[in-house]
């Protein structure tokens, strides 16, 4: 069960009639039955991990807890270090095993070849070892980082969740369950404990935000996704404006498949009186890499700031150690999103890139170019919009590589960028057919116009008269509703494609 599916339109409206139909623990008991329910629609076997997983840190949270009370301080990082171990190692066994094991295998027939002959010699040229069985549980990433959230934040000196159903909502809790946002626990028990009332603003606010995801999803993003597929899946370069034609494909597929995602997760949520955080923030027209990382993927960008560029030592002491905490922060950042090297490849390039653009702002008030174009508004301008087209055609060729399904298709896509002599264009065509372009310009004209609308308010509000104001904006929203929804039936794909960070 997806978001974009039939089964989770029926199952939305029956959870949220049981939720609000509740009280006190009868409603947080709903929230853990109706999320354990949508979690075991996939593999039913997986719900007994995520129950498993989820008493152990609740369990361990509480003997932190108390550990910390009695100022056992030996005890308290021991307990931290179990729960790290454990849950981290959970996610490298069920994510990285073959991977490790793959690599070890041509690590050991390498060392093997470079041996003279002898049994010893002979065996690592042979070695094979045994690949396994293992299906990725959905959402494993997530629940972990939460895990580790919350963990932390106990050993910072956080009150422990003492009741567990309480922290079984948190961990299961179906709109962000498979693909973020990450969660705080602290913040998502006042939440839970005291959800908003579905008052008819709220109600408005949440139904917007799953029909702008599933528009994102459905209408935009599914059909990009066959259209670009041939570059990616080529074994030779394709032509120069196929190239660029699907990596920027790419990088409007994932923005709008995630963010669809978390918009109608967020909606979800919202019908249910709780707000989660804002993932998104227009990431693509970002004016440089460190803005970008601050509007893509918020949480998770906030998790590999504060486990992992801080504790390497942040921007603390040398320069070249805080390069070297970047570059090994997105590093890692690659590595967690796939068990592959081009995905490594893809965070070094961003952990290279946020490097690069330090240095060029280090060098820019050295020189005082950054005085002379902060006193010219024209010139800012100018800056700004070149900056945001530099930083968009670096995160789409970075984008490229994520995309690519291995490292040597990822060479091919990128010999393609820059492959002039090839003149055949056979994305073009099928493009123009797709209807993608007058789908996209709708989508520009209304959502973003709603945004631009929604952010400005206290500006338009005062020109029209507030009991207009009111008559107005519910014709137009049932309008935009119908308008979404017969441009999503007309264009959606044949079958349904899985979100992309169902992968991660």
């Amino acid at each position: 069960m997806i978001f974009s599916s039939f089964q989770y339109l029926l199952f939305l409206p029956v959870a949220v009639f049981l939720y609000w139909r509740s009280r006190g623990h009868w409603r947080t008991l709903v929230v853990v039955l109706t999320s354990y329910f949508f979690y075991m629609s996939w593999m039913p076997v997986y719900g007994l991990l995520l129950f498993a997983i989820t008493l152990f840190n609740w369990l361990l949270g509480l003997s932190l807890g108390q550990a910390k009370a009695s100022q056992n301080q030996i005890a308290c990082k021991l307990l931290l270090l179990l729960g790290l171990f454990a849950n981290v190692g959970a996610l490298c066994y069920y994510k990285y095993a073959n991977f490790a094991l793959q690599n070890l295998t041509k690590l050991a027939r390498t060392a093997g070849g470079a041996l003279p002959q002898s049994d010893y010699q002979a065996w690592l040229t042979q070695c094979n070892l045994p690949f396994l069985e293992i299906i990725l549980p959905l959402g494993i990433s997530f629940f972990v980082f939460e895990f580790v959230h919350y963990l932390v934040d106990v050993y910072k000196g956080d009150k422990a969740a003492t009741n567990f159903l309480d922290f079984a909502a948190f961990a299961a809790f179906f709109p962000s369950q498979i693909a973020g946002p990450i969660k705080r626990y602290q913040d998502f028990l006042v939440k839970l404990a005291a959800p908003e009332r579905l008052s008819r603003p709220v109600f408005y606010e949440g139904i917007s935000l799953i029909m702008q995801g599933l528009f994102k999803k459905v209408a935009l993003a599914d059909n990009i996704a066959t259209i670009i597929a041939a570059p990616y899946a080529s074994s030779v370069p394709v032509s120069f404006v196929d190239g660029w034609l699907a990596t920027i494909g790419f990088t409007i597929q994932i923005y709008c498949d995630f963010s669809g995602y978390t918009d109608m997760g967020r909606g979800s949520a919202l019908l249910l009186g709780i707000r989660l955080p804002e993932n998104f923030n227009l990431p693509l027209i970002a004016p440089n890499l460190t803005l970008f990382w601050r509007r893509w993927h918020i949480s998770l960008s906030s998790w590999l700031r504060d486990y992992i560029y801080i504790p390497l030592g942040g921007s603390r002491g040398a320069k070249w150690l805080n390069y070297r905490n970047l570059f090994l922060t997105m590093a890692i950042g690659g590595l967690w999103h796939g068990a592959s090297w081009h995905y490594v490849v893809w965070g070094v390039a961003h952990g290279l890139g946020l490097i690069a653009h330090r240095l060029w702002c280090a060098l820019l008030d050295k020189t005082g170019i950054n005085q002379t174009i902060s006193a010219s508004k024209s010139i800012t301008v100018v800056t700004t919009v070149v900056s945001a087209l530099i930083t968009f055609v670096f995160v789409a060729v970075a984008f490229s590589i994520f995309r690519a399904p291995d490292t040597s298709h990822a060479i091919v896509i990128l010999q393609s960028l820059i492959n002039v002599r090839n003149q055949d264009f056979t994305m073009l065509v099928p493009l123009l057919k797709s209807g993608i372009v007058p789908v996209s310009f709708a989508y520009m004209t209304f959502w973003l116009l709603s945004d631009y609308l929604l952010k400005h308010r206290t500006v338009i509000d005062p020109l029209i008269k507030s009991d207009n104001l009111v008559q107005f904006k519910q014709p137009v929203r049932l309008a935009s509703w119908i308008a979404a929804c017969i441009l999503m039936v007309a264009s959606r794909p044949m079958e349904t494609v899985p979100f992309l960070y169902f992968q991660f």
